[in-house]
């Protein structure tokens, strides 16, 4: 999605937020720590990242839909990428991705398959209501339609539904966050159905502001998932968490966090996840530029903020630090932010589940 920072309301004086410099020169690095990890080309607007046993990948989104002169806005006309980096930050490989006709929506979500290659995968949520899937093994194809939403749901692209993140549980069912707002879940074959609605899961906006970021938690038992700008908690940011369960009820729905508006400073929109193994749940903020930490009760115990951080958006770990990409969303497009970010963190990831999928083949 490419919202626009709904308003800044005054000055970054941001309570408990840690404001490191650039990264320390020192070889114990302090937490927050941030610096370049790599840099991206045109389209940039850098929204997700996953990262493999030697690569790195990107998602795009440029397209914006408030594609119109006076907005400064654009369809999507160039198309995506998803860039591939190695563990230096190398740009090695790029995979162009074709948009939908008359796309003003782009790329979020990744999520990598257990397989070996030749038949590793990597999934891509495109936002006008599909999953792409990429070869990565040395018999590499043109991306392929894994699923997409359904009729009635498929007949106007992400304004009937925005498949924004996507995350694998043991099984090999994806499970997708929707900006309309729902959640869905697609089973390995590619068959997707809606798995949990409710007014609660509800943007501030018509168009904007539903689930978007989601993942699943240590135990493997729950689903959290943000919600950029509540309706339910108006213009604050919220993270809710689910049971795993083949249909949850509404009784379900369980509130773990609630980022509230504070005077004087900009609306906390939240978008990305990640988990650390300790539970710890780091969540991406834009509008006030920002990485909030939650203890596993739910709790914010730390506030990371960086100079380079321009809408951070996807979250995911590289050894003991997170890799932040930045989305660039304000109204003037800023080439010289389109960054992958490396914040030093302290503390290793959640490995996330990487299933072998029915594609696989015997070699």
């Amino acid at each position: 999605m490419k919202p626009r920072i709904i308003a800044v309301l005054g000055a970054m004086a941001f309570l408990p937020a840690l404001t490191p410099a650039l990264a320390s020169e020192s070889t114990h690095p302090a937490i927050g720590d941030t610096s370049v990890f790599a840099t991206a080309p045109f389209p940039g607007h850098l929204f997700g990242v996953a990262v493999d046993h030697s690569r790195i990948y990107i998602s795009t989104s440029r397209g914006d839909f408030f594609a119109s002169p006076t907005t400064g806005g654009q369809l999507n006309s160039a198309g995506e990428r998803v860039f591939a980096y190695d563990k230096a930050g190398h740009l090695v490989d790029t995979t162009y991705i074709a948009t939908m006709p008359n796309s003003d929506m782009g790329l979020f979500g990744l999520a990598l398959d257990g397989n070996p290659t030749p038949t590793h995968k990597l999934y891509v949520a495109d936002m006008n209501g599909r999953i792409l899937r990429l070869s990565l093994g040395r018999d590499a194809t043109a991306p392929e339609v894994f699923a997409q939403a359904p009729p009635p749901f498929s007949g106007l692209g992400w304004h009937a539904s925005m498949w924004n993140d996507l995350v694998f549980d043991k099984a090999g069912n994806l499970f997708m966050t929707d900006d309309k707002p729902r959640l869905w879940r697609v089973t390995p074959d590619g068959q997707a159905s809606i798995w949990f609605t409710d007014p609660r899961l509800a943007g501030l906006f018509v168009i904007a502001g539903g689930p978007l970021g989601g993942r699943i938690d240590p135990s493997g038992k729950y689903l959290y998932f943000t919600i950029t700008v509540s309706a339910a908690y108006p213009f604050e940011a919220v993270v809710y968490r689910l049971p795993l369960v083949d249909h949850p009820a509404a009784s379900d729905l369980q509130l773990v966090h609630r980022f509230p508006v504070v005077a004087n400073q900009p609306l906390p929109q939240a978008t990305g996840l990640a988990f650390a193994e300790s539970g710890n749940l780091y969540v991406s903020l834009i509008g006030p530029n920002q990485i909030a930490v939650l203890d596993p009760a739910g709790n914010e115990i730390r506030r990371i903020s960086s100079p380079l951080f321009d809408s951070p958006w996807g979250l995911a770990f590289m050894g003991k630090s997170l890799l932040v990409t930045n989305a660039d969303i304000q109204p003037v497009e800023t080439p010289a932010n389109w960054k992958v970010l490396k914040v030093f963190v302290g503390e290793s990831g959640l490995p996330l589940n990487r299933p072998k999928t029915s594609d696989e083949e015997d070699d």
